[in-house]
């Protein structure tokens, strides 16, 4: 059985976070907030739970899914960094950017797909929070399902999924834009969908 709570995302009371951990940590599912849209957290170091989320989800495990990292100077950790990706960390992350990098990490699709990783570092207090206490990467995937659009609230998002999620951490309606992908796992980097950080501002912090 499922269960929710609504919270104040920048200040998450502990024991949302201690429950939040805990489910996490033993391979189950949470619909989170991040600074763009919700999203399902899981962690991205087992194979079985990441096999879980997509069968939720109804996607294809060689469709890459982005991890979370508590903060900035932790991509390295799992994608190896070039010039612009670092100038592009230094910029906006904390923030609403999906960095594609040459994945350091041996691990299994959806993680690491054709050699590269998708990696995010979310400003979020909660976020932070569950990184930080699960100490493994987690994924930032989509919370919808394969082929539609993005739910604005956790009632939808519920109604999609029920007790397929473990936890659901409500925080209000999210609207605004999805995060922006650059890859950078060559020299020159591509825009791969323009989100919340505008071509213009990508393209001037690498120059």
């Amino acid at each position: 059985m499922s269960s929710r709570h609504r919270i104040d995302p920048d200040n998450p009371p502990e024991e949302v976070v201690r429950q939040a951990v805990e489910i996490l940590r033993e391979g189950g599912l949470v619909v989170s907030p991040t600074e763009t849209r919700y999203g399902i957290l899981a962690r991205a170091d087992r194979r079985d739970v990441l096999e879980r989320l997509y069968a939720v989800k109804g996607r294809d495990v060689n469709k890459p899914t982005s991890l979370l990292v508590e903060q900035p100077r932790e991509v390295g950790m799992l994608g190896r960094v070039n010039r612009a990706a670092g100038l592009l960390i230094g910029a906006f992350l904390p923030g609403p950017l999906t960095l594609v990098l040459p994945s350091v990490k041996q691990w299994f699709p959806p993680a690491v797909v054709d050699g590269k990783v998708g990696v995010r570092c979310s400003p979020m207090p909660l976020v932070s929070a569950l990184a930080r206490s699960v100490d493994v990467s987690l994924t930032a995937t989509s919370a919808n399902l394969a082929g539609a659009g993005d739910f604005d609230n956790v009632d939808e998002i519920e109604k999609a999924f029920g007790n397929k999620i473990d936890l659901y951490i409500d925080i209000g309606p999210l609207t605004g834009p999805t995060s922006t992908v650059v890859d950078c796992s060559s020299e020159e980097p591509v825009i791969l969908r323009e989100g919340a950080i505008e071509r213009s501002r990508i393209e001037a912090a690498w120059r």
